[in-house]
């Protein structure tokens, strides 16, 4: 079987679906204008074949590669590219050689937002209001809650997963961006008069989605108000937080849909936890306490993957009791200790280099050590100091004894 990939290097985490079906035994045929050098690590050696074209928008270009990819290898089974800016491009190769999958249409339709937006409509699902920016308008007392998952070439929907936003408004508010969410049951997200899965359905109904993913994010109040759709694939650390909550990773679900094996997504019943912390900032609980604390619960931690702001640069994933025990601990990893740092009450003090201490941080992936380094430093200013004060005062004193005799 051979599986065309556009621009398999980008997104960056695109290549753990390129292995996975090279898992299952597909010729993964790669057509990008980037040069093989610069691939991701992960991407490296997961290509059967490579070929590189100046420049993607040139859709002959795409055409020949295709046309040769094909007279060398047969016969393309699919084409595939999991990126919405190349979405009409791979559903017009599509239908230039035969390929069995979704066509223009349906590239126009799920992945235009106006569209999406008008579907939903006219399905009976509210939208949040937009400021005069565009941005969404989060209702007070609101939570923000977003529904994952994944519907086959059938359309049916062959798992789906719950996640809550930890104090997210709150935390944007003040201008404290760390990401940090937890899975819930869906039941526990409903209001009185709409149950939350309903809703998320009556979405992937109305747009209609077949053979890919799910990703709607909800502000759930007196009313459930769609956020966003996106119909693209997880985030890369959405995908790892429902491999650790479910029972099959999302990649592997979806290489065994392009192949025509039946895969379901399980959910189990434990509560998965995400959250992040930053190098630039100072923390109450060092990563090896944190890590003691979770010792028997952590699923995965280490440096952070993307370049996304908010996520962070450090993530743990651990698993949970309940909902409350998810927000103790999410508490607990990103607690601030700038407040009762010394260094706060002297401010004017410059003794040891900021940067360095950083960079510091970053070798040691915890931010805590530099700042309890930053307050010794400090602490020990004061006290030399504060002993040459003293010093100068007794000598001082000592010279008038000294005169007056």
């Amino acid at each position: 079987m051979n599986v065309i990939f556009i621009s398999p290097n980008y997104p960056e985490d695109r290549w753990r679906y390129i292995h996975a079906l090279r898992g299952l035994g597909v010729n993964v045929l790669g057509i990008g204008d980037a040069v093989e050098e610069n691939f991701p690590h992960g991407l490296q050696g997961c290509l059967t074949d490579y070929y590189r074209v100046d420049d993607l928008h040139d859709y002959d270009a795409v055409y020949r590669a295709v046309s040769y990819l094909s007279y060398q290898y047969g016969r393309p089974d699919g084409i595939e590219s999991l990126n919405d800016y190349w979405a009409t491009l791979e559903a017009s190769l599509r239908r230039d050689f035969n390929v069995v999958g979704f066509d223009v249409d349906y590239a126009r339709r799920v992945f235009d937002k106006a569209s999406v937006n008008d579907a939903v409509r006219a399905a009976g699902v509210k939208l949040m209001e937009r400021d005069e920016e565009g941005n969404a308008v989060l209702p007070e007392g609101s939570r923000v809650i977003r529904c994952c998952g994944m519907v086959n070439r059938y359309g049916k929907v062959m798992g789906a997963a719950v996640y809550e936003f930890s104090d997210l408004p709150e935390r944007i508010a003040q201008k404290k961006e760390l990401l940090s969410f937890f899975s819930i049951a869906p039941e526990e997200c409903g209001t009185e008069s709409e149950g939350f899965m309903e809703t998320a359905l009556k979405v992937v109904d109305a747009v209609r989605v077949r053979g890919g993913f799910f990703n709607l994010t909800f502000a759930v109040g007196k009313e459930i108000l769609l956020a966003d759709a996106s119909f693209l694939p997880p985030e890369e650390y959405f995908a790892d937080v429902m491999a650790c909550t479910g029972s099959s990773d999302v990649c592997h679900l979806w290489a065994a849909d392009k192949v025509g094996m039946n895969m379901d997504y399980h959910i189990l019943p434990e509560t998965t936890v995400f959250a992040t912390r930053r190098f630039d900032r100072s923390y109450r609980y060092s990563h090896d306490r944190i890590m003691s604390k979770l010792k028997s619960v952590i699923r995965r931690y280490g440096r952070c993957y993307t370049d996304f702001d908010m996520t962070g640069d450090y993530f743990y994933i651990f698993k949970a009791d309940s909902a409350a025990k998810a927000r103790e601990l999410i508490q607990f990893i990103q607690v601030d200790y700038a407040d009762v740092s010394p260094i706060a009450q002297f401010p004017a003090l410059k003794a040891v280099d900021r940067r360095n201490l950083r960079q510091s941080a970053i070798r040691e992936q915890s931010s805590y050590d530099a700042r309890m380094l930053l307050n010794r430093k400090v602490e020990e200013k004061i006290h030399q100091s504060s002993a040459y004060e003293k010093a100068k005062k007794e000598a001082g004193t000592a010279q008038k004894a000294k005169k007056k005799k």
